[in-house]
C-alpha cells in the first residue's frame, strides 16, 4: 500500500542515500502527495513516484543532492505536451512538486523510530519545512514530536487536511500502520488471499485449528500464525477498530461460533465467504448486518481461489483507502 514500508526496511543497507517525496500535485498525477521512493548512490532505487516517466531525471537529479548533500525540491509540469516539456508521452495532467532530501545520520535515526512507531500500531504525522532548510518535525499519535525543527511545534496542523499548507509553508502528511487482516480458515483457497493481501501491504494473521494447513510452508507472507479452536483464539486476538476480519474456514459450525464472537468486536471491516443464505444460516435465520460483507468480495464475477482473493483485496482496498480519501490524511487530532 505505501512505498514507505518497504523504504524503512531497506534503510539498514550500506550507502548515501536520497529520500524523494511527493509534496503537491495539481491536476491528475500517477501517485499523490506523500508518495515516496529512495535512491542509492549506486543507482539503486526503491519504490515509484510515476508511471517510469521521471524516475530516469530524478536519478540524475538525486546526484546532484548525493554531491551536494542539501535538501532539493522539483517540479515536473506534465500538462504541456511540447517537445520541451514533461507532458510529451508522459500519460499524465498534472504538475507533481517532489521533495529530494539527503538521508543524513539524523534522519536514519528519525527514520527509524518512525518504523518502531507504526510496527506499534502508532500513526505520524510529518511535517516538512519549504524551502532549503531541511527542517523536518515528526508527531505520533501517542508520544513526543521529534525530529530537526526550530521554532515553536506547529500542533494546530494535524486539525487540517494534508499536503502543503497554505496556512504554513509546510508539507505535512500522516502515516499510518499497516491495516491488520485476521483471516479464520488456512484453506487452500486462502494462500492465494494471503499472498495478494501481503503483497498490496496489509499485515496478515491466519488463524486455524488444523496444524497442518496452518503452517509457515503455506503461508511464508504471514506476518502470523495462530493454531486453536474458534473460543482460544478469539481470546488470543486483541481486536482494534482498525482490523480487517475474513471468515473463510468451510466448516459450518466453527463458523457459526467465530461469527457470533466476532458481531461482538469492534472491527472496521468483517466479511463471510460463501452465499449469502450460508451467512444467514450462520446467524440462524437472522438479517445480515448491513456492515457485514455477504458474499465477500466485489461483484466482478470472479471464479476460482485467485480470482476470488483479487475480489476481496478489492474490496478490502476500497473500504481502507475511502476515508483516507475523503479527509487526505486528516485522521486524527494532534494532541497538545
Amino acid at each position: 500500500m505505501e512505498d514507505l514500508y518497504r523504504i524503512l526496511d531497506c534503510l539498514e543497507q550500506p550507502g548515501k542515500k536520497v529520500l524523494a517525496t511527493i509534496i503537491a500535485v495539481v491536476g491528475s498525477a500517477y501517485k499523490r502527495e506523500g508518495s515516496m521512493m529512495l535512491f542509492f548512490e549506486d543507482g539503486t532505487r526503491i519504490g515509484m513516484l510515476s508511471a517510469g516517466c521521471l524516475e530516469s531525471d530524478l536519478s540524475i537529479q538525486a546526484q546532484e543532492v548525493f554531491q551536494k548533500w542539501k535538501v532539493k525540491t522539483l517540479q515536473y509540469d506534465l500538462r504541456e505536451e511540447t517537445d520541451l516539456t514533461w507532458g510529451q508521452g508522459a500519460g499524465c495532467n498534472g504538475r507533481i512538486d517532489i521533495l529530494l532530501e539527503p538521508v543524513t545520520d539524523i534522519l536514519y535515526e528519525d527514520l527509524s523510530e518512525i518504523k518502531r512507531l507504526l510496527d506499534s500500531n502508532i500513526s505520524v504525522l510529518a511535517v516538512k519545512k519549504l524551502g532549503d532548510s531541511g527542517e523536518y518535525l515528526f508527531i505520533p499519535s501517542v508520544g513526543e514530536p521529534f525530529g530537526q525543527w526550530q521554532g515553536e511545534i506547529p500542533y494546530e496542523l494535524g486539525k487540517v487536511k494534508g499536503g502543503v499548507n497554505p496556512g504554513h509553508p509546510v508539507f505535512q502528511y500522516l502515516f499510518q500502520p499497516k491495516p491488520c487482516l485476521i483471516i479464520f480458515g488456512a484453506g487452500p483457497d486462502a494462500v492465494p488471499l494471503v499472498s495478494l493481501a501481503a503483497k498490496i501491504g496489509f499485515s496478515v494473521m491466519v488463524c486455524d485449528w488444523r496444524e497442518e494447513f496452518c503452517r509457515k510452508e503455506n503461508f511464508p507472507l504471514a506476518n502470523r500464525l495462530l493454531i486453536g479452536f474458534p473460543s482460544q483464539l478469539i481470546k488470543k486476538i486483541s481486536f482494534s477498530s482498525n482490523d480487517f476480519v475474513v471468515l473463510m474456514s468451510h466448516h459450518f459450525q466453527r463458523d457459526q461460533e467465530l461469527l457470533h464472537s466476532l458481531l461482538r468486536k469492534d472491527v472496521k471491516y468483517l466479511g463471510v465467504l460463501g452465499p449469502k443464505e450460508r451467512t444467514k444460516r450462520l446467524l440462524n435465520g437472522d438479517m445480515i448486518p448491513e456492515w457485514i460483507s455477504s458474499p465477500i468480495g466485489a461483484s466482478i464475477g470472479a471464479k476460482g481461489a485467485e480470482e476470488i482473493a483479487v475480489s476481496i483485496v478489492a474490496e478490502l482496498i476500497e473500504v481502507w483507502r475511502k476515508p483516507i480519501q475523503e479527509s487526505v490524511g486528516n485522521l486524527w487530532t494532534v494532541p497538545e
